[in-house]
């Protein structure tokens, strides 16, 4: 049965809350929209469960400068929020009230009811809108926008067999089928070329433009990831106007592993992006190498190495590692 919110539905439910809470006549009546909005906004799209919603304080856990919200308890995890987001979280947590315990302890009973309603305004059924439909909902558009599925568990805080069971079985199986999706379409393409490592997650990442510099040729973008990992990207004005490029929009982008340089230490370089990782497998033939490292927030970067220059690297599993790559190797996608 198809219970989850699409991406344009998600987007409109959005604006409906914004609205609802506005729509407030009375100081206690805005108070109390302003603290279930900040609940809506850390369901879609910080992903959290009901509990761990409602024993949420926010002003500590949730740093408004970088946008990162830090979860406690079983399933502790940093979720970074997007900036389109944090506009209305800055707006909530200035408030008086919100520096108070338990400002977003409500009952639970009252919270589905009150999502019921904002949801029934726009015809939508009980079964889409309730708290564990929004999170759940979140982790399908993350799926939707090829965000490896080890990431979107990480992000929604699974890690037992029957977390991930419930999740792949809302919706009707709607997470089996992206993913069988994007493995058709990998294997359509024949594991050749970007298109093909884009389809399998290689080298991908996800996040929101955090800024545009425009130059005489060229136009270079920063895209800040859920993990908080910026990167800088190069598209050429015709690429910008055809993904209508603008800041706090949602992109992928791929990395081309074959432009990616990995050093033994951090130094000074004239590529601009460097990340830092753990070598978790190596895989050489007489003349590539190719090195899959480890990254922090548990993904995966993909080098592809000349393996004469290997050697004086003395790569085993385990090092540690910085990977160096130029904006131009980072290839924006359209969603």
């Amino acid at each position: 049965m198809h219970s989850h919110l699409t991406r344009q539905q998600l987007e409109a439910l959005t604006l409906r809350w914004e609205q609802w809470e506005s729509e407030a006549a009375t100081r206690a009546q805005k108070i109390a929209r302003a603290r279930l909005h900040l609940l809506f906004l850390v369901f879609r799209y910080g992903g959290l469960r009901l509990g761990e919603a409602l024993s949420l304080e926010p002003c500590r856990a949730i740093d408004t400068v970088t946008g990162m919200m830090r979860v406690s308890g079983a399933n502790a995890r940093e979720i970074l929020l997007p900036l389109s987001a944090m506009r209305h979280i800055r707006r909530i947590l200035s408030l008086p009230q919100a520096a108070k315990p338990g400002f977003l302890r409500f009952d639970q009973g009252f919270v589905r009811k009150k999502f019921y309603a904002v949801g029934e305004t726009m015809d939508l059924p009980a079964a889409m809108v309730g708290p564990r439909a929004i999170r759940y909902s979140r982790g399908l558009e993350l799926l939707a926008l090829h965000v490896p599925m080890p990431l979107v568990q990480k992000f929604l805080g699974q890690q037992g067999a029957a977390q991930l069971r419930a999740f792949l079985k809302f919706s009707g199986g709607e997470a089996c089928r992206l993913l069988a999706g994007q493995k058709a379409g990998l294997e359509s393409a024949g594991h050749n070329g970007p298109a093909a490592a884009a389809d399998d997650g290689t080298n991908l990442f996800f996040g929101v433009v955090s800024g545009i510099s425009s130059g005489m040729r060229k136009i270079q973008v920063e895209l800040t990831t859920f993990s908080d990992v910026r990167l800088a990207a190069l598209c050429s004005p015709e690429e910008a106007g055809l993904l209508e490029l603008h800041e706090n929009q949602v992109l992928s982008a791929h990395v081309d592993p074959a432009r990616i340089v990995v050093c033994a230490e951090k130094m000074s370089a004239s590529l601009v992006n460097c990340l830092h990782g753990v070598v978790e497998s190596l895989h050489a033939d007489m003349v590539e190498t190719f090195v899959c490292l480890g990254l922090p927030d548990g993904t995966t970067l993909r080098a592809t190495l000349d393996t004469r220059a290997v050697g004086k690297l003395h790569l085993v599993e385990g090092k540690k590692v910085f990977a160096y790559f130029p904006a131009g190797a980072v290839r924006l996608l359209a969603d």
